[in-house]
């Protein structure tokens, strides 16, 4: 009697699991559009033999295919289905004269989280118009773009443990920031940033792109025994570099002067932020203020993690700012490549990556942590590179891409003189995978002494043929004048 119950017992989880893996696939189904006697010819992935439909689905999302499987078509007859980078949009439409109508053609569902920056434990107080209940993130993230309220929703707060959202009218800029101290962190933000952009109007539909990597020694990479970096040794290889460019002297080589002098083209007495301390105002153009007063219409973004980069050192008139949770560089690889998937991309974009400034171990070019982390953002850059050069329209831009950073190091921190905590880094490239492109320098610019003040801002102004009333120089290498 007992083995009987056990044999019984052991059907009836095997029938519970085999009704849980069940509905999971119908799940993965739902998640799909399917259009019956239909596929997409010639452009499949991945092939997949004596599957259902439900199958497919959940081999579509699973994790090792959910940053490129976005359709599949399946053969009913045969039992099998091809998974597939493209929608019938990307191809040209949908095949529908097969012989027999042997498939049927299934499209991913837009994710509508994906329109939205999410920072966890936050939330902006007070500026709630509308509450819902009952819902998941991706609900909330539908109901505020939907055509009752995309007139006026920017961004929602979801409260975690009540599964409840409000929506606004508001993003976290719009009211000072967002509030990151509740008790037992309840809410999540999600910030609507979407859209088909606003047309560029520089002239030559240039762009730039400026990148931030915190606590970067110039000489910690483009070196033998340095970090592998391929993404960033593209750019300065392609174009020009310079492994000693001098931060500190007048001033500390903290963060928050470093940074003011990159956007600024001014020293810190001059420029006002002389410390890290986030009250402290730029008193000079934000070098992306400037590209606005001279194009009015140009858009400008901002992504960091550190609250100064996205408060007292954000350019003053920002159009997109996105705060990325701490050292989470993905976060902030996600807003640039969100901003790049739009029709029309800002003109300058800021993207900072913190994960160098380590403040522990060692700032050595040789110690092995620093360069893992050194290497880990290199990934995130490359990510970057990949979504520009895939924009439809990026033969008919002009991106400069500028690599910069704040301070170097000494053993487990930085704010001296020394040699290795003035040591930052410059690359300029504005021809990545464009023969056709003239560049705008070329080569190893090191032997030439520039201070942090001849960095980013100088070279960015002179690139988009704007004025520099600053008292930092380019090299004389780059562009069409001295």
């Amino acid at each position: 009697m007992k083995t009987f119950l056990l044999a019984r017992q052991r059907s009836c989880l095997a029938l519970a699991a085999l009704l849980l893996a069940g509905s999971a696939f119908a799940a993965s189904l739902d998640s799909f559009i399917e259009t019956p006697n239909a596929a997409i010819s010639g452009y499949n992935n991945e092939h997949l033999i004596n599957v259902t439909p439900e199958a497919c689905a959940t081999a579509c999302k699973d994790a090792s295919r959910a940053g490129w499987c976005v359709s599949f078509d399946y053969n009913r007859s045969a039992s099998w289905c091809d998974l597939s980078d493209k929608r019938a949009a990307d191809v040209g439409g949908l095949k529908t004269d097969y012989a027999g109508n042997p498939y049927d053609h299934y499209s991913l569902k837009p994710d509508p989280l994906k329109a939205y920056y999410l920072t966890p434990n936050a939330a902006i107080s007070g500026y709630n118009n509308e509450h819902l209940t009952a819902v998941t993130p991706a609900e909330c993230a539908t109901a505020c773009s939907d055509a009752s309220r995309s007139n006026w929703c920017k961004s929602f707060d979801y409260f975690k443990t009540q599964q409840a959202c409000d929506l606004s009218d508001k993003r976290a800029q719009d009211v000072g920031g967002l509030k990151t101290n509740y008790s037992g962190n309840p809410y999540d933000h999600y910030s609507l940033i979407a859209g088909s952009g606003v047309p560029n109007p520089l002239p030559g539909n240039k762009h730039v792109l400026l990148i931030g990597i915190d606590g970067l020694r110039g000489d910690a990479v483009l070196c033998s025994g340095c970090a592998q970096t391929p993404a960033i040794a593209a750019l300065a290889y392609g174009g020009a570099y310079h492994r000693n460019v001098l931060a500190g002297g007048t001033q500390a080589t903290l963060s928050g002067p470093g940074w003011g002098s990159v956007f600024t083209g001014y020293w810190a007495d001059q420029h006002g932020v002389t410390s890290n301390e986030a009250t402290l105002p730029l008193l000079k153009p934000h070098v992306f203020d400037r590209i606005k007063t001279a194009y009015p219409t140009a858009t400008v973004a901002v992504v960091g993690d550190w609250f100064n980069i996205t408060n007292n050192l954000k350019p003053a008139n920002a159009d997109f700012v996105v705060a990325n949770a701490a050292k989470n560089s993905q976060q902030a690889t996600d807003a640039v490549k969100g901003w790049l998937g739009w029709q029309n991309a800002p003109t300058a974009i800021f993207y900072y990556l913190h994960n160098v400034d380590i403040h522990a171990s060692s700032y050595d070019p040789a110690n092995a942590f620093y360069q893992s982390k050194i290497v880990a953002e290199d990934q995130q850059i490359q990510q970057v590179l990949n979504a520009l050069v895939a924009r439809p329209t990026y033969a008919q831009e002009e991106w400069l891409i500028v690599i910069t950073s704040d301070h170097g190091g000494l053993g487990s921190g930085h704010g001296g003189q020394s040699a290795s905590e003035r040591d930052t880094i410059l690359v300029l490239n504005n021809t990545y995978l464009r023969s056709d492109k003239t560049p705008y320098c070329l080569g190893d610019l090191t032997t030439t002494p520039l201070a942090q003040i001849d960095g980013a801002t100088p070279h960015i102004l002179d690139f988009l043929g704007l004025a520099n009333p600053t008292p930092g120089h380019k090299h004389a290498s780059c562009g069409t004048t001295p």
